[in-house]
């Protein structure tokens, strides 16, 4: 098939130490830009879990040249807006404006990550209203089954907690807290800094080292993660006493972002999980009428995954739910996909794929991606042939090694006297409250 077009990107390493990656896109007089630092939630330290998170949102309250209030105006008066996305591995912020006005964006961006003073009555009024939004949480049992899941297939890797943090951690940071993680870890050698738009890649660079070529910081190399042990059979019963529907997730472990079972991966959660015609869709919906809808996915970080399947049901059918989805796995690890399911399923993914770098927004965005999980620009071009390449073989070895067929653990989110005990057959039962999982 056709190479999937993606602009020369251009790079450059500034003297303290931080990467440069530029991009020039014609049309659309924008630039995107984009900081992406190796500082994510897994660097929160023990018992201030949402700690990366807040401190995402915390440095654009006040800096050493500009307030909170200051901040926000520059960036509107540019028509731009501050985004900030934390996930286990990195905190990045992104914004685009006209390309233009790179310069201008680039001293506010800059000033944000490399100045913050983090006011305490700001961080006191971001930690307050992070918290509740958690115990607004406590009403959306799926948003409940994710975190519980998180945790139940994780255990004790740092991977374990929501980005967003606890609640009960959230009360107990500070000030000192924010700064001190900024110190540590938010610094050049660990950052990487896309642009990406209708831009002269020079001119660029040089911009880049004019408002960050000075910055230095002694921080910390984020250290490496081993993989987590893989979760035994078990069922985690969150009782919410109200619901008269039980969210379901069963989850295994996974693989990194980076592993050569990338596309096998991709093609055989497809088939078994990913959309409308899927086989969970096809078992549980339309041959059952279980539930509205099923989906799998493999959740993929820069040093582990997992691979999980999602759905909802009624509370009185929720071990039928988890006994059809574990055979599907099953079934599926038994004898692989059809040759019709593989190739709907590869070309789906090889049509959806272009529409993913569409925009400047976009291809920044994945620039990021190549950065971090440490793929080449190959596996973008070559993205197409890579997805035909996958054979029925190959989903059905992927799936035997990740798919819940005899392992894994069961989180269920609902009334805990009514669905705790039918559960039993799929492997041992603990219940907490909902609000633990907080």
């Amino acid at each position: 098939m056709s190479a999937i077009e993606f602009p020369a990107i251009e790079e450059a390493r500034l003297p303290g130490g931080l990467a440069v990656a530029v991009a020039r896109r014609k049309g659309v007089p924008l630039a995107a830009v984009r900081l992406l630092i190796r500082a994510g939630s897994a660097l929160d330290p023990r018992g201030r879990q949402g700690l990366a998170h807040l401190v995402a949102q915390a440095v654009r309250r006040g800096t050493l040249r500009r307030s909170g209030e200051r901040v926000d105006e520059e960036i509107e008066a540019l028509g731009a807006e501050l985004g900030d996305v934390v996930d286990e591995d990195a905190t990045s912020f992104g914004l685009s404006a006209p390309a233009e006005s790179l310069g201008e964006l680039l001293a506010v961006l800059a000033d944000v990550v490399t100045g913050p003073v983090f006011p305490g009555r700001e961080v006191t009024r971001l930690r307050r209203r992070e918290a509740a939004s958690l115990e607004h949480d406590l009403d959306e049992p799926g948003v409940v089954a994710d975190r519980a899941m998180l945790s139940a297939v994780y255990g004790t890797h740092p991977y374990a907690h929501p980005v967003e943090g606890r609640r009960r951690h959230l009360g107990a940071m500070g000030r000192g807290d924010a700064a001190r993680f900024h110190a540590r870890w938010y610094g050049p050698a660990s950052t990487l800094l896309v642009m990406v738009g209708a831009v002269d890649t020079g001119h660029a660079i040089d911009l880049a080292r004019r408002r960050l070529g000075g910055w230095r910081a002694a921080t910390e190399e984020p250290p490496p993660l081993s993989a987590p042990a893989p979760p035994p059979r078990t069922v985690l019963v969150v009782d919410k006493p109200d619901l008269t529907q039980t969210q379901v997730r069963i989850a295994t472990a996974g693989l990194p972002r980076r592993s050569p079972h990338y596309f096998p991966a991709l093609v055989a959660s497809t088939i078994f999980g990913g959309g409308f015609t899927s086989r969970l869709m096809e078992a549980i919906r339309v041959n059952r009428g279980l539930s509205y809808g099923a989906r799998s996915r493999f959740a993929m970080s820069r040093e582990a995954g997992f691979f999980f399947v999602s759905t909802f049901t009624k509370v009185a059918t929720t071990s039928e739910i988890v006994e059809v989805a574990l055979a599907e796995a099953d079934r599926f690890c038994d004898s692989g996909p059809t040759d019709d399911e593989l190739d709907r399923a590869r070309r789906y993914l090889s049509g959806l794929f272009p529409l993913t770098l569409e925009t400047h927004d976009q291809v920044a965005e994945k620039v990021c991606d190549m950065h971090l999980y440490g793929f080449g620009v190959d596996e973008v071009t070559g993205y197409r042939d890579r997805v035909q390449a996958v054979s029925a073989e190959d989903c059905r070895g992927v799936a035997q090694r990740h798919f819940p067929s005899g392992r894994g653990v069961i989180v269920a989110v609902g009334p805990a006297r009514e669905i705790a005990r039918p559960l039993e057959r799929f492997g041992p039962v603990s219940v907490v409250p909902a609000r633990r999982v907080l």
